[in-house]
């Protein structure tokens, strides 16, 4: 009879007591890893636990790929491998363990197929992998069943017509046209493998209807997926701004005024400095067509609100090789390696990095101070500007912010200049970011089919300026509004606002339009239609921006 495995070994005072007698085989505790010598105490304690040295113990409980049935199962293994009755339960364990470990080498290889399978999904491959696949699955789909019926290899009249399948998976995953090929595919293989035979005209009539409906069905889905994924971005920038804002209000506060008396001015005031300079640039300078319009100017206005000694601003390349090309200077700067670590983080991360940095403390050490990237609509970088030296007494936190905050208004105008596209010629005097995002969802409109509406809100009233004032004040749900004309700035036209409203049809914008209306009544009172107006419009329409420009300038 088999001695039992969990039956203690017996004590040899000899080996115990280490007598030169008896050679010890166990290596020594300092002759090997911490982690190797952990293992061999996990391999003993197992072993008392699963029968002998070498056996295998699972725990379900720390495995998710385990369910339910599985952690039975496990028990029945631990209930083999600790046998009560030595010679029956021996034998059954001989028998059952290979079925068993069979079975969890099975149920790992499915979790692996499923997980293989997702990711191949999720996946997106180009336009070589899409017609790869397209010629490659239904002649999967045609072997597998040549080789389980070769004497009717596309099932005609036997049921479920298999090699179907390839042509159905390749329009539901991109569309009608590559169906279509995969269609024609298959009808290559039939007239190839069945030649002289009748031409089945159901069998195929029925797969290319089948085809098609599975084609628009993955074309409305990929659309609708299409669609989420641009309102999110559009969102996504609207929250960054909304964000920034709320940052100015922070750091516009009398007590942080008061904190920051040596410089040069609050940094609200120093972005709509900003702001006016790029629009003056701009308006001068139409046809500067580089990648980072007036770097040096804006290099300047950064060197004197910050207190930066010496600085360099550099357009970034990212293909074939990532490369920085100088645009503007300030002061004696050595320009960073491409390599450089603070470089590296800020452009990988998109945020801005410095000295203080923890992610740089086992890096090697970088010569730059801070390093801020500039970042495009497609979270992209195109721009970076390096600090080389400044001031021992600047070097604080909220002073790298303020840089990382003009650097980001600058990027901002950059990117709405891009939206605002050819609509400042048809409005040269329209600001700036009502053209840059009345642009952006135009495009929106007319590339994916999301609606949104413009709308112009107009008061004669007494206390008009007071109105509109307050209709400023009400757009806080994700609509953007702009007071027309600004004061002092000769614009024409009579006093208004002017409110973008994304993503909503007729539908929406009357419940936006009551929500103002109800608002501006508990402040002022009962407005009639004569004293309080808001005319809209869809976005997407041809002239929209100069329809715009028709409905503020004019004095009706």
């Amino acid at each position: 009879m088999t001695r039992p495995a969990d039956l203690p070994p017996r004590d040899n005072p000899d080996t115990a007591s280490g007598a030169p007698g008896q050679p010890d085989h166990d290596v020594p505790v300092d002759s090997a890893p911490a982690g190797l010598s952990a293992a061999r105490l996990r391999g003993r304690d197992g072993g008392d636990r699963v029968g002998g040295a070498g056996g295998l113990g699972f725990d379900p409980a720390k495995d998710s790929i385990y369910s339910d049935f599985s952690a039975s199962v496990q028990d029945m293994l631990d209930a083999l491998q600790n046998p009560v009755d030595g010679g029956e339960r021996t034998r059954a364990q001989r028998w059952l363990r290979p079925f068993l470990v069979a079975w969890v080498v099975l149920h790992r290889s499915a979790g692996l197929v499923r997980l293989m399978l997702r990711r191949w999904i999720r996946h997106h491959p180009g336009l070589a992998g899409r017609t790869l696949e397209t010629l490659l699955w239904p002649a999967l789909f045609v072997y597998l069943a040549f080789v389980s019926n070769p004497a009717n290899p596309f099932f005609i009249n036997e049921g479920f017509p298999w090699p179907w399948l390839g042509p159905w998976l390749i329009a539901l995953r991109y569309g009608v046209g590559h169906g279509a090929v995969a269609s024609f595919g298959l009808l290559a293989a039939w007239s190839w493998l069945s030649p002289g035979t009748e031409f089945p005209r159901l069998y195929f009539l029925g797969g290319a209807i089948a085809m098609l409906i599975a084609g628009e069905f993955g074309s409305y889905w990929r659309l609708r997926v299409l669609r989420l994924q641009e309102s999110l971005r559009f969102l996504n920038d609207k929250a960054e701004r909304l964000t920034r804002r709320l940052y100015l209000v922070k750091l516009s506060h009398d007590e942080l005024e008061y904190e920051m008396v040596d410089r040069p001015g609050t940094l609200r005031e120093a972005l709509i400095d900003l702001r006016s300079m790029m629009d003056r640039y701009t308006r001068s300078n139409p046809h500067d067509l580089s990648g980072l319009p007036g770097a040096q100017m804006m290099l300047d206005f950064v060197v004197t609100q910050c207190r930066v000694e010496t600085a360099a601003l550099y357009e970034v390349r990212m293909e074939p090789v990532l490369e920085l090309v100088r645009v503007a200077a300030v002061g004696r700067i050595v320009d960073p390696s491409n390599d450089d670590p603070m470089v590296l983080r800020a452009l990988e991360t998109g945020h801005q990095v410095h000295l203080q940095d923890a992610l740089l403390e086992k890096a090697r050490r970088s010569s730059l101070i801070a390093a801020t990237p500039l970042i495009s609509t497609e979270r992209q970088p195109f721009g970076l500007m390096v600090i080389g030296n400044m001031p021992f007494t600047a070097l604080t936190a909220e002073n790298l912010q303020t840089v990382a905050v003009l650097l980001e208004s600058y990027a901002d105008y950059l990117r709405l200049s891009v939206s605002a596209g050819e609509l400042l010629k048809i409005w040269p005097d329209a600001p700036r970011g009502l053209a840059g995002e009345f642009g952006w969802l135009t495009r929106l409109r007319t590339d994916y089919g999301l609606e949104s509406r413009c709308v112009v809100w107009r008061a004669e009233h007494a206390r008009d300026t007071e109105i509109l004032d307050g209709l400023m004040e009400l757009h806080s749900r994700g609509e953007t509004a702009w007071r027309w004309p600004l004061p002092g700035t000769g614009q024409r036209g009579s006093p208004c606002v002017i409110a973008l409203v994304p993503f909503s049809d007729a539908a929406g914008v009357r419940i936006y339009k009551q929500r103002l209306f109800d608002g501006i009544t508990q402040r002022f009172g009962e407005l009639s239609p004569q004293e309080l107006s808001a005319f809209d419009f869809p976005l997407g329409r041809e002239q929209g921006f100069a329809r715009l420009r028709w409905l503020v300038e004019s004095k009706e």
